[in-house]
């Protein structure tokens, strides 16, 4: 008796595809799972152990080491612009309309502060890592630049045009902000998450709040 014919299965061009979409994909959780677990520079044979290849399979898939480490940090720079880019919430999006209070301004703050925190801790053991400092050193200034302007044009939609020319205030939020400073929380002043989470939300809180107080900067 022959087999039903939905038990009979081919190799594909798209089942081909999908197996080296997924091998790609363990090699990069690999490699970043290495660094996470405190392997700051991880070698080609312990990153195809990890993931249960060999070491000729992970060149076939990566041509060489800083083909790799390319790659796993713009993997983590697409999540975080995933994240980065989420909409927000449609009660606060009409921010414009109501200038007279800090409270949706703030709501806002809150949201991108519970997203950056999410954002700075994946790629925060990549930032402190050989392999980042080696992407850094080759990376072009445009893309490095390009990235920071990303940032930065988030926060600007929450500030309204007439908050414009306080520069001081925007770019001290901005530097708050920056994955810079929670690296100095995290790893220089070692707090924990929650604790360094706290930090951004009462600085964050501090100066909007005191905004009207301040002098603008001409």
């Amino acid at each position: 008796m022959q087999p039903p014919a939905e038990t009979v299965t081919f190799t594909t061009p798209d089942g081909r595809r999908e197996r080296t979409v997924s091998t790609r994909r363990s090699i990069l959780d690999s490699t970043r799972g290495l660094i996470l677990s405190g392997n700051f520079d991880p070698t080609a044979g312990a990153i195809a152990d990890h993931a249960g290849i060999t070491r000729r399979t992970l060149f076939r898939h990566f041509p060489d080491m800083e083909t790799l480490h390319r790659e796993i940090i713009l993997d983590a720079q697409s999540y975080a612009q995933t994240v980065m880019d989420e909409p927000f919430p449609s009660h606060l999006q009409n921010l414009h309309e109501d200038l007279g209070t800090t409270d949706r301004r703030l709501g806002l703050l809150q949201i991108v502060i519970e997203r950056r925190v999410r954002i700075y801790e994946y790629l925060f053991p990549l930032h402190v890592s050989s392999v980042y400092q080696r992407y850094r050193s080759t990376a072009t200034e445009r893309a490095i630049r390009a990235s920071v302007r990303r940032r930065r044009k988030r926060l600007k939609e929450i500030f309204p045009d007439s908050m414009a020319p306080d520069a001081l205030m925007f770019e001290s939020v901005d530097g708050i902000l920056s994955i810079e400073f929670w690296i100095s929380l995290r790893r220089d002043q070692k707090l924990s998450v929650a604790r360094a989470t706290q930090v951004l939300q009462y600085a964050v809180t501090q100066m909007i709040g005191r905004t009207s107080e301040a002098p603008r900067s001409r």
